[in-house]
């Protein structure tokens, strides 16, 4: 049990993506993420960080070097233990990915139905979390009917309902006013203070600064530790 708890929850050994023929998005990263930790990940816009997060939920697999999450080696690993895995993983994508035609409600509660909870217990937690992110006027509206905003925390609320053990966040604040924008990393600590690690993607230095945690920045196709 003690070894598993230091083991890094993501590894990266030469790691580099390339699409097609074109020249590595991203190239020679090395890095270990432990269990429990909290990241900001900065970088221009185009430094690939949005293409490192997708290698990170699984979503492709590195054209060179070794990514391992949980313990596998992701290009070792066959679609359906993927698919497993990536269950283990909150997503906030800058785009919110919503599902326009259910309401609030039934977006957030997705997760917990797919793991076949009691309903009972999904309106209790759901309920509990879009209170916490100011959405209980607005959880029977359709998704498509809400402003950009309550879309934002609509995501948010979907991708840490699960209570995930990885959770990546691609500009989580960017569409939120500075109040809200304090209570979503309250509620990011919180889960990392549970257990989970935080990966949190973003252009804000007054975020980054505000909240000390280690920065690590994409440039030229390349990963640095900041602080």
């Amino acid at each position: 049990m003690e070894t598993r708890q230091f083991e890094p929850i993501v590894e990266m050994k030469n790691v580099g993506l390339a699409y097609g023929d074109n020249p590595p998005v991203l190239s020679n990263i090395n890095f270990a993420f432990r269990r429990g930790s909290i990241h900001f990940l900065t970088g221009k816009s185009g430094a690939g960080k949005t293409s490192l997060l997708s290698m990170l939920y699984l979503a492709q697999k590195p054209t060179e070097g070794t990514l391992k999450v949980f313990g596998n080696n992701v290009a070792m690993t066959d679609r359906d233990t993927l698919a497993f895995l990536r269950r283990r993983i909150g997503v906030v994508f800058q785009d919110f990915r919503l599902l326009e035609h259910l309401s609030v409600f039934d977006n957030v509660a997705l997760p917990l139905r797919l793991r076949g909870m009691k309903e009972k217990e999904i309106k209790k937690r759901v309920i509990e979390l879009l209170a916490w992110v100011e959405l209980s006027d607005n959880m029977y509206a359709k998704s498509s009917d809400i402003s950009g905003g309550e879309k934002q925390r609509a995501a948010i609320a979907r991708a840490v309902i699960n209570r995930p053990e990885i959770l990546l966040a691609d500009e989580p604040t960017g569409n939120v006013d500075s109040e809200i924008a304090v209570k979503l990393m309250k509620l990011f600590a919180e889960l990392n203070r549970l257990g989970t690690t935080v990966i949190i993607a973003t252009h804000s230095n007054e975020l980054m600064e505000r909240y000390n945690y280690p920065r690590l920045r994409l440039e030229g196709g390349k990963l640095s530790y900041v602080k």
